[in-house]
């Protein structure tokens, strides 16, 4: 069931983010449809965190569907800034800045590691 309900969120979101790239074309020196996705899954996701850790009581598939499915589904920046946030709250302010700047290496490597794996196994021009 948890599963079935992270898929639907994420469908969701993921639908959300692709009506953001159609109303919002590339037009300027930013993708202001990426931007925008990745602003409200943060403030979606950030918003849904406080208020469930506010209540004890509310079941935890709010948490799953909002946060892992919806948000996730729309911003994959939204799961990181809430790492970061309990870092940085939790005074771990060094753990923060190299969870991010680990991140973003690892990212960027990946894209580089793909574009060069690309070429070569599927002779795709660059």
């Amino acid at each position: 069931m948890k599963f079935l309900i992270v898929f639907i969120g994420g469908g969701l979101g993921a639908v959300c983010r692709y009506m953001l790239c159609l109303l919002l074309p590339k037009t300027t020196y930013f993708p202001e449809s990426t931007l925008i996705a990745n602003f409200l899954g943060c403030f979606i996701a950030t918003v849904v965190f406080v208020y469930l850790v506010s209540k004890s009581d509310i079941d935890s598939a709010y948490k799953l569907f909002f946060i892992t499915g919806f948000c996730g589904g729309l911003s994959t920046l939204s799961a990181l800034s809430i790492e970061l946030f309990e870092f940085i709250h939790a005074g771990e302010y060094y753990r923060a800045f190299l969870y991010s700047a680990t991140t973003i290496f690892i990212c960027v490597l990946s894209v580089l590691l793909g574009l060069v794996l690309t070429k070569i196994c599927l002779h795709v021009d660059i």
